[in-house]
Parts: structure tokens; sequence; C-alpha cells
């Protein structure tokens, strides 16, 4: 499929729009971005954290399976619920992978040296999730007004309802305008 951007959700930080990377997942259909080692690489690089080794069909499954589990449990917590221990443990399997963040100059200030692979690079991704579900930024964090969507955002206003105005609340919008015109007297 290719189409980095094309699920691109601006949900507020980089491990959201990773989680939004499989469209359709409460759906029958579903699609996933990341498919492949040129996807994976593309959607890394988008966001910063594209590594300097090769990555695999091994990384691209990974990535999958770390996705779905971090999604389980950010819904979880954003729920209340208990998180499951086996998706937790996968989670903390791939913070192993983690390293302090080493910087250096460019001509306009300072970089983040590139992670040296698709594991580090996860790993900076599942750091961060683990911080803004576990600190301050749950509060902000939101899960998406449609029901059929799984999209998780952060919200700093408080008013937002969709992870995706022009896909979800479309699709909200014309659902409610199609009851009404069904039921004209409700």
């Amino acid at each position: 499929m290719g189409g980095v951007t094309q699920f691109r959700s601006g949900n507020g930080a980089a491990w959201l729009d990773l989680l939004a990377q499989l469209n359709g997942r409460y759906r029958e259909r579903q699609i996933d971005a990341i498919e492949n080692t040129a996807a994976l690489r593309e959607w890394l690089r988008e966001y910063g954290q594209e590594p300097t080794g090769d990555i695999t069909m091994a990384d691209v499954e990974q990535v999958q399976v770390v996705r779905e589990a971090l999604h389980r449990t950010a819904v979880a917590v954003l729920s209340g619920d208990r998180a499951q221990a086996a998706d937790v443990r996968v989670l903390a399997r791939v913070l192993e992978a983690d390293r302090p963040l080493g910087i250096r100059l460019n001509d306009g200030g300072i970089d983040v040296v590139r992670p040296e692979s698709a594991g580090e690079a996860l790993a900076r991704l599942v750091r961060d999730a683990v911080q803004d579900l576990s600190g301050p930024q749950r509060a902000h964090l939101r899960t998406c007004g449609d029901d059929t969507c799984s999209g998780i955002f952060l919200d700093y206003t408080g008013r937002r309802r969709w992870c995706s105005d022009e896909r979800c609340g479309n699709r909200l919008r014309v659902r409610a305008h199609r009851a009404r015109l069904a039921n004209p007297d409700a």
C-alpha cells in the first residue's frame, strides 16, 4: 500500500500516529499502512526515527505486534481497566532496547542521533507512550467518539470529539443526518 501519510492522523504524538497505521482495527476489513520494510522505513523517517541499520520483515512483524499490544494497553488505561499482563510484558521487552538519546550539533542547533535499529526506534516510541499513559499527558488522551474507530489522540482543548474531523467526524455527521431523514418525527 505504501502511503505513510494516507493514515497520518495528527493525533499529537508519534506513538499515537503509529497506532493509526492500522485502519479499520474494529472492522472486518483492515488496512495496514506498515506492511513491508519500505513502508516501515518511510514511516520511521517521517517521524525522525529512521534507523541507520537495515530493516527486516521481522522488524515489520515486531512493530505490528507491539503496535497492537500498545493499542490494547492504551485503551485499557483510558477506560480505567487493568492492562493485560501479556501486553505489558511485550512493551517491557521492547523497552530493553531503549538507550539514552544522543545529540549532535547541526547548522541550526542540535539533532537527535538516529537509532541504530528498528528495535531501538520502536523502543523510543514505546518509551514516549508509557510516559504519556502514566504521566500528566494521560489527562489529555481521548478515544475517538466514533465507536467504529480505534483512534486515540491528545486533546488539550477538552472539546475535540474525534481523532479526525475529516474522517470520523464527517462519518458520524452523515450517520446522524441519515438517521434524521429516516425518522423525521424523532
